[in-house]
């Protein structure tokens, strides 16, 4: 297949209409002809990085997050995810982690968006903040995308979700989504794969996406780090609203 050349004209107008908030990420990506020649592409690796970067970049870590508050109920591994004090929904406190056993009375980063990326990046590398995490800032294209994620890639809670927390989005316009991007590996059924750890019975993408939507999203959007998983954003070109009717579908299986 031939290879498609990138309009700088194009890319200069989509990233135009991104910084005024007209269009979304997803909306740039489909914008161009090809959104793996479009260098904000790396949002991809940024959304795996915030999901479990240790995982993604096969590194080891140790401990507990120095940042990690002590009224938190975690310790380990977990507590160096930035999702894991910042959330799924990326408002920290103010969203699903508000409360339970993943509280930490910290604010998500939804708001940081609107940071520039030179704040973000040192922020994010300064040893003294503690974000500083060696192995993540070893590499400069890492911190990139992780900022490039943080500042492009979110989306709105409020997009998704009503006041009573139920999922927005049209069931019937995310089934042959799920059946063209998912099913192949998940099944039509959703429960292929089984997420479940404790013997409950088979817990597939539908039991996901009912307990945990704002996990599901994530990963929906951007991959599950570690494995194959496409992201529907990048890789198969979706738009935030039908990444958001696919999730409402999934709640059904």
């Amino acid at each position: 297949m031939k290879k498609r050349s990138f309009k700088p004209t194009l890319a200069v107008a989509a990233a135009i209409l991104i910084s005024v908030g007209v269009i979304s990420f997803s909306d740039k990506v489909s914008a161009h002809e090809d959104a793996k020649e479009y260098e904000v592409a790396g949002v991809k690796l940024g959304g795996q990085l915030y999901d479990k970067w240790y995982k993604v970049l096969g590194v080891e870590v140790s401990g507990t997050h120095p940042l990690y508050p002590p009224e938190g109920k975690k310790s380990g591994d977990d507590t160096y995810r930035c999702k894991e004090c910042h959330g799924w929904d990326y408002i920290g406190k103010d969203g699903r982690y508000r409360k339970g056993s993943h509280y930490t009375g910290i604010k998500g980063v939804y708001d940081a968006r609107t940071k520039s990326a030179e704040e973000l990046t040192r922020i994010l590398t300064d040893p003294a903040g503690g974000h500083g995490m060696k192995e993540l800032s070893a590499d400069p294209a890492n911190v990139r995308a992780l900022v490039t994620f943080i500042r492009e890639g979110l989306i709105d809670p409020d997009s998704v979700f009503n006041a009573d927390g139920t999922v927005k989005g049209d069931p019937a316009r995310g089934k042959p989504l799920y059946e063209s991007v998912c099913a192949k590996c998940h099944g039509k059924d959703g429960n292929n794969l089984d997420f479940d750890k404790k013997d409950k019975g088979v817990q597939g993408v539908g039991w996901l996406a009912r307990d945990n939507p704002q996990e599901t999203l994530h990963k929906i959007r951007w991959g599950h780090p570690g494995s194959k998983m496409p992201s529907a954003v990048v890789d198969e070109g979706l738009k935030d609203s039908e990444t958001v009717d696919l999730l409402k579908y999934s709640q059904t299986l």
